[in-house]
């Protein structure tokens, strides 16, 4: 088992990405993460609407 994981650390190593590809992986990185705190951002308002008509007209 060692030897698979040592055998997989060097093929990595010598392994290097051209920077257009490091590039378009970190633009879909960062739409990721946008996607999600937008999500998120955008339930917290709707539960926010959701118990203000509550309080206010219950």
């Amino acid at each position: 088992m060692k030897n698979i994981i040592k055998n997989f650390k060097l093929i990595l190593k010598n392994k290097k990405g051209s920077p257009i590809l490091e590039e378009i992986l970190l633009i879909g990185i960062a739409i990721f993460i946008f996607i999600i705190v937008f999500t998120v951002v955008s339930s917290m308002i709707d539960w926010a609407e959701e118990n203000i008509k509550d309080f206010f007209f219950s």
